[in-house]
């Protein structure tokens, strides 16, 4: 350290700073820097820095209100499906109810149709696999005074016969099964045929008309009704109506097809007459 060097004294200092103050006094007091000229270039740098701010707060807030109505809509959302969905049932629950009035009001009407039976409606609880009803099973049986040989009905017509009983349910062979065969007649003309199932014809859900007359003055859309010769069907029910008739091969009898009274593809219920042929009376 140079201790030759001598400390300046106070005098020159304050002569220094009083030099200071009044070369500022008088540049403020000249053009040459003007309160403008400061406010303006603090404009510069503060005002696009308070915009940034500005946007980005703004940014803040949409996204903020963003999420809210986001979870606002995903509650809202989850509202919406469980009413559909509530709806949905509802609908469910009502068309079943019609169904099931129109199932009752039809069995009402057949009931009426053959008022000289006595009947006892059923519910069909199952069925063999397969679009077609020819065999299923009823949720009514021996405790409500059914039977094998029993006929069954629905939809205006004939539908088959019961070959097998349990203490509440019943077991139903369909006519249009393959193994079933109706002694029949045209109702017009009174002429005797066979109605059985076949299955090439149900595929198409009809019924094979053989054994006619060739002398039978039967047409298509005539009646054929169960035969009063049958061992096992009640006389006189509905079975279905002439779909197409022709003369077999050897020109000796007429055939055809018969599309049934009764919708073997959408079977829900069922009535049984209970009375069977071999008695004729009531079981």
């Amino acid at each position: 350290m140079n201790r030759n060097r001598k400390p300046l004294k106070s005098k020159y200092i304050l002569v220094i700073l009083t030099i200071i103050c009044v070369s500022l006094i008088c540049l403020t007091l000249t053009s040459t820097i003007r309160i403008d000229s400061v406010r303006n270039g603090a404009g510069i740098l503060i005002v696009p820095l308070q915009n940034g701010l500005n946007k980005a707060g703004s940014w803040l807030s949409d996204r903020q209100s963003t999420q809210r109505s986001a979870e606002e809509l995903a509650v809202e959302n989850a509202e919406l499906r469980e009413k559909v969905a509530n709806l949905q049932e509802q609908n469910t629950v009502l068309i079943e109810n019609a169904k099931e009035l129109e199932d009752l009001r039809e069995l009402y009407q057949l009931d009426q149709n053959y008022t000289y039976f006595e009947k006892v409606a059923a519910n069909i609880i199952s069925k063999d696999s397969g679009a077609w009803y020819d065999q299923f099973t009823i949720n009514k049986g021996e405790n409500d005074g059914i039977r094998p040989d029993m006929n069954v009905i629905s939809d205006g017509g004939l539908v088959g016969i019961v070959t097998e009983t349990g203490p509440n349910w019943a077991q139903v062979r369909s006519i249009i099964n393959e193994n079933s065969n109706v002694s029949a007649m045209v109702l017009l003309t009174s002429d005797n045929c066979i109605v059985s199932g076949d299955t090439a014809a149900e595929e198409d859900g009809k019924l094979l008309l053989t054994d006619l007359s060739i002398d039978a003055n039967a047409t298509v859309g005539g009646k054929v009704v169960t035969s009063h010769i049958s061992d096992k069907y009640l006389s006189g029910i509905l079975i279905g109506y002439i779909d197409e008739i022709k003369e077999d091969q050897n020109h000796l009898m007429q055939t055809g097809y018969i599309i049934p009274a009764a919708d073997f593809m959408h079977l829900n219920s069922v009535l049984v007459i209970k009375e069977t042929k071999d008695t004729g009376e009531d079981s």
